[in-house]
């Protein structure tokens, strides 16, 4: 029984220590992305398909034409700029840590605003500053989760309301290492593609 909870401790400070230096690299992109870089496309975003749902804050599919092509236009010209994707990356993270097992919302000026469905009508993009508060709201929820993790907890079932529902909530924070550190390269990527005089 000793050894079970020794194993499960060490495994569970890798974990930790891997979140958290992929957020150090989340940080250093965001820090170190030029105003001029912020809300610039890293790589070319394809048309929405013509029959993608946006919703209102309401939960309501928009149905006015215009309104869903600004919307569009929004979310095409958004989806691959640093702040979005470093945004992105926070929320899954955020989420996934929670696994639906209990109430979640992420923290203020975020709360109520889910990428997936706020990104093209947030009235601006959120700020550097905002989203490295999010990173150390982040750190902390890693270390809170973490701290409490038991070889039961981290194999339980995904509920239903979850995007990867049945599947052992130790899987999906594995693998919020790759995710957080893949978009963390791509805006460090895309600082150093555009060089010094990107400023």
């Amino acid at each position: 029984m000793h050894g079970q909870r020794m194993t499960a401790s060490v495994w569970v400070e890798g974990l930790g220590r891997s979140l958290q230096h992929a957020l150090d690299l989340l940080e250093s992109g965001v820090r170190d992305c030029s105003d001029a870089l912020w809300e610039a496309s890293m790589w070319p975003v394809p048309e929405p398909e013509p029959g993608r749902p946006f919703l209102g804050i309401d939960w309501l599919a928009v149905t006015d034409t215009t309104q869903r092509r600004s919307l569009a236009e929004r979310w095409v010209a958004r989806w691959s700029t640093p702040w979005s994707v470093a945004w992105h990356a926070l929320e899954v993270l955020d989420y996934d840590l929670n696994g639906e097992f209990s109430p979640w919302s992420a923290p203020p000026p975020f709360t109520g605003h889910p990428h997936w469905r706020d990104l093209p009508s947030v009235p601006r993009a959120w700020s550097r500053s905002e989203l490295r508060s999010y990173i150390e709201y982040c750190r902390e929820r890693v270390r809170v989760a973490l701290a409490s993790m038991t070889d039961e907890q981290a194999a339980k079932p995904l509920p239903s309301a979850h995007r990867f529902a049945g599947q052992p909530h130790a899987w999906v924070v594995q693998g919020l290492v790759g995710h957080t550190a893949e978009h963390a390269a791509q805006i460090r990527q895309f600082i150093a593609s555009a060089g010094p005089d990107a400023s």
